[in-house]
């Protein structure tokens, strides 16, 4: 099904010049639903030094389960835990998922939906600091990972209740 195929490759340049080439054992991978709709993919380094740690957020509010898309708008926020940075694209204006596909792992009739989600993009801009001065701008990024969607009693369309799971790198 899933197995050892996700993984987080990021090109960072600015205050932190950085290839991120993450796979599963160095990444922990969340996701949810924003608030205001669509989702929301968080990528942590695993083991790093908590003052060091990165963590790059993926805010797309046009996404939704089992779509396969272009061209969708999404927010990027990186930080380093620890360090009290964090830095923004402060809306879904400056960067694009050029290309977005969802693969079901489980489905009807089964109450739990999983995805395997799969992901390139690039920013236009960067993101800036939220707390004080400096940029990192993220040319380009590529991410696998998998969401679970849980069903609801309702008429509603269900949500995401957990992503996890980024597995080996592979650069594209």
């Amino acid at each position: 099904m899933f197995g050892n195929d996700g993984y987080l490759w990021v090109r960072l340049c600015g205050v932190i010049n950085s290839d991120l080439d993450w796979s599963n054992q160095d990444t922990e991978c969340t996701g949810a639903v924003r608030p205001d709709g669509g989702l929301r993919m968080r990528f942590t380094e695993a083991g790093a030094d908590k003052a060091q740690r990165l963590v790059l957020v993926f805010g797309v509010a046009a996404l939704r389960e089992g779509q396969s898309v272009r061209n969708l708008p999404v927010n990027v926020t990186l930080i380093r835990e620890g360090a009290g940075e964090f830095y923004s694209t402060q809306g879904d204006d400056k960067c694009t998922l050029d290309e977005v596909r969802q693969t079901p792992l489980k489905g009807i009739p089964l109450r739990e939906r999983s995805y395997r989600v799969v992901v390139r993009g690039f920013c236009t801009e960067p993101a800036r600091s939220v707390t004080g001065d400096g940029a990192v701008f993220i040319s380009r990024f590529d991410y696998a990972g998998r969401i679970d969607f849980e069903a609801e009693d309702t008429d509603e369309a269900p949500a995401p209740k957990t992503a996890r799971g980024v597995s080996k790198a592979t650069q594209p």
